[in-house]
């Protein structure tokens, strides 16, 4: 069945670039332009520091800053400080990489990288004050309120986790397989790192030509809206932060729109978690659950 359905998205997708050419290459173009122009110059360094960061193991510095938390929960993992500052200010699908990579490597459990790809994996916050609250709404809107809305579910969920996690034996340090990272060399992680922002790149264009035919054509409005909201985040922001309709209202469906992330972003996600088989699925559900909880959130406080 799956089978089945990848053919006729294959066949789809073909029939749009035939038949929609110009839509197609400036939806392409777009995506490419956001693509070489914001996310290779800010993630490929990341990229390629984790990759050395993960072969020499200097992950354990990152730690000493939390010392106190640590004497007071010596059984906690030492990775977990690294994993929540790095994956939360970087944004997607960095987060992701480094939950990946410490799945790989022993530190975390599946089950542990499935919770925290949850917690983690976020719109970077510099890309919602730089781009969202700023140029999209000309900082009419809080910043301190928007992301409360925006990340206060995050924070539950893993303020849940940490309750429950000595009981249930979570995040807890493990063994780690050295061996999974110390014996690449440099031009490995390099052409690994460099696989990664490829892949990247290549979802990013695609769901950009989705997003362009949609707007293009507005068959259903609605349906249109609803589609653009989850198919790519930038494009996303754009079109509802440009509509004429009450601040409130931009609040409350920005706030969603930026909690869930857009299927781009998962589909990077999930290009870059492959190797440590976390769930798509249950990422979906989580970032699903999240965003209805920012929207009635910022329903509440905007």
């Amino acid at each position: 069945m799956q089978h089945r359905n990848l053919q006729i998205l294959l066949i789809i997708f073909c029939a749009i670039l035939f038949f929609f050419p110009g839509v197609s290459s400036e939806g392409a173009k777009n995506g490419l332009l956001l693509w070489s122009g914001t996310i290779v110059p800010t993630l490929l360094p990341f990229f390629l520091l984790t990759g050395i960061m993960n072969k020499y193991q200097a992950f354990y510095f990152v730690s000493y800053l939390f010392f106190p938390i640590y004497r007071r929960f010596p059984w906690l993992n030492r990775d977990l400080a690294y994993t929540l500052i790095l994956g939360f200010f970087c944004g997607y699908p960095l987060g992701a990489k480094i939950i990946n990579d410490l799945v790989l490597s022993g530190s975390y459990t599946k089950k542990e990288g499935q919770c925290l790809l949850a917690v983690c994996n976020n719109l970077s916050p510099m890309f919602t004050i730089g781009y969202t609250l700023t140029l999209i709404l000309n900082n009419q809107l809080s910043a301190p309120f928007f992301f409360f809305c925006l990340y206060a579910p995050n924070f539950c969920y893993f303020f849940y986790l940490m309750i429950n996690a000595r009981r249930k034996e979570m995040f807890f340090d493990h063994q780690i397989k050295t061996s999974l990272f110390s014996q690449k060399n440099l031009d490995e992680i390099i052409f690994d790192s460099l696989r990664s922002i490829f892949s990247v790149g290549i979802y990013i264009m695609v769901f950009s030509i989705g997003a362009n035919l949609l707007k293009t054509l507005d068959p259903v409005p609605f349906v249109t809206d609803f589609f653009i909201g989850i198919l790519e985040i930038t494009t996303a922001v754009t079109h509802f932060g440009s509509m004429q309709i009450p601040l409130q209202n931009k609040a409350v469906i920005l706030c969603a729109i930026s909690s869930f992330g857009g299927l781009s972003a998962a589909a990077q996600t999930m290009s870059v978690c492959r190797s440590g088989k976390l769930s798509l699925k249950k990422y979906l559900l989580a970032k699903t659950v999240f965003a209805s909880l920012s929207c009635l959130l910022a329903w509440m406080l905007f």
